[in-house]
């Protein structure tokens, strides 16, 4: 946790992560990918696009990202036991800490892709 103050306030700041962190970008960087591939929908209005082309596009545009090194996350100093140590393990394609990769919200409206029928 970090505590920030100047003249007349502190606040505190915590590196927080996981899915529900995670989760939000993901969900947003989709609803920009629907805004650049989906299509009119004349019956309910705005534009829509099938789940699997969303993610298809997600995960053509995801940012590979290994394992750190070393690759055990050790919560001991932030006071947790030791059941709250993660491992990663995997590769740069899938591993356990970042999946099939970072999302990118820039590639996936910006590059060139062809997508599945």
């Amino acid at each position: 946790m970090v505590k920030s103050c100047n003249a007349s306030a502190c606040g505190l700041y915590r590196y927080i992560q996981g899915t529900s962190m995670a989760a939000p970008h993901a969900t947003g960087v989709a609803a920009l990918i629907v805004s650049r591939f989906g299509i009119k929908d004349n019956k309910l209005g705005g534009l829509r696009l099938a789940p699997d082309k969303t993610e298809f596009v997600l995960l053509e545009t995801a940012a590979e990202h290994a394992c750190p090194n070393p690759p055990l996350r050790d919560y001991g100093p932030e006071g947790r036991p030791d059941e709250f140590d993660a491992l990663c393990e995997g590769d740069l394609e899938f591993n356990g800490f970042y999946g099939s990769g970072i999302v990118d919200a820039y590639a996936a409206v910006t590059e060139k892709l062809e997508l599945p029928d």
